[in-house]
């Protein structure tokens, strides 16, 4: 066996945390190989149109895939497994559908909410327009990027009063950092979960629920898991946003979240691995935000945290991936 690691090159400076932690993910994997004593080589793209010439000139049939992100285009990384199978390569992660499925927030919403899985209320305001005050009820609502993942253009500014000031312009920040239209979100206040699938011996196992705990925050702090939160290591969000594992849920409650966080997980069509992100509201009901194909694998990650938990550990992991990606059909 022989593997290429792919990975995309950085974007841009605006997100650096977030982009350095593509390379965290690289060398974990790096890591992982030699232990494993498989042969790998490492490459990075810019850009797709790239892609096709490092496949003719690495001839590895099983391509690790890590590209999060391209430059040109939001939706471009989505189609590294498409022009894989061209090549007649396996590669690990989920497929070109489910990726382009998930990327695309507000459309991963209705077809959630369709299969009878509850999800946020909200609206979709596209590049150029404005929202009307009789548009949302009344309450908190959270703005955010429409494509965007590893919550790039989310901070405490971006949970908002219906018909605010704040509103406007949070939306229009979004159309003038990011280009793309922003999501209006009702605001779930409670509590935060996410959930990690992995696909084993054919079948999708939902790993244990894990909690982020928002304890040390001010009544009035948004407690979200923001950009700072998630990338900025000498923030106050960053370091005091432990991870409970497992989460302490009601049998009830823990029940609803599986199930809906494997429901999610098929009817988006995932393989190989994916993480489901909930909020409860007051009285404890389970709302998805969003579902994550190829969620960050790092091993300070929500989804490390979750394998080791569950006693598979990371070098064990990514020989499931390895063995799938063997598994699977290298043409359409």
């Amino acid at each position: 066996m022989a593997v290429l690691i792919l990975y995309n090159d950085f974007k841009s400076a605006d997100f650096a945390e977030s982009n350095a932690g593509v390379l965290e993910q690289v060398n974990a994997v790096r890591k992982a190989l030699a232990e494993l004593k498989v042969k790998y080589r490492v490459k990075s793209i810019k850009a797709i149109e790239q892609l096709p010439k490092i496949l003719k000139d690495n001839k590895q049939k099983i391509i690790f895939n890590l590209v999060e992100e391209l430059a040109a285009d939001i939706k471009d990384a989505c189609f590294v497994p498409a022009i894989c199978r061209c090549f007649s390569r396996r590669f690990t992660g989920n497929d070109t559908a489910a990726l382009l499925l998930a990327q695309n927030k507000t459309q991963t919403k209705a077809i959630l909410k369709n299969a009878g899985i509850a999800v946020p209320a909200g609206v979709t305001v596209d590049i150029g327009e404005k929202i009307y005050a009789k548009t949302l009820k009344p309450g908190k609502y959270i703005v955010k990027p429409a494509f965007s993942d590893a919550s790039e253009g989310i901070d405490a500014d971006s949970i908002v009063q219906a018909g605010s000031k704040k509103l406007s312009a949070a939306i229009e920040k979004i159309h003038k950092q990011f280009g793309q239209p922003a999501i209006v979100e009702q605001f779930i206040p409670s509590r935060e979960l996410n959930v990690s699938v992995i696909e084993r011996n054919g079948r999708a196992e939902v790993l244990a629920i894990a909690e982020i705990d928002f304890g040390a925050f001010d009544a009035e702090e948004p407690k979200i898991v923001d950009y700072k939160a998630k990338w900025q290591t000498d923030s106050f969000a960053y370091n005091n946003t432990p991870r409970i594992l497992p989460a302490r849920l009601s049998k009830k409650t823990a029940e609803i979240v599986q199930r809906y966080a494997l429901a999610s997980w098929k009817v988006l069509d995932c393989r190989d691995y994916g993480r489901v992100d909930f909020r409860l509201d007051e009285e404890g009901k389970p709302y998805v935000l969003e579902v994550n194909p190829n969620p960050d694998i790092s091993p300070d990650a929500g989804f490390a945290a979750a394998v080791d938990y569950a006693g598979i550990g990371y070098r064990k992991f990514v020989e499931i991936l390895l063995k799938n990606a063997e598994k699977l059909k290298s043409e359409n």
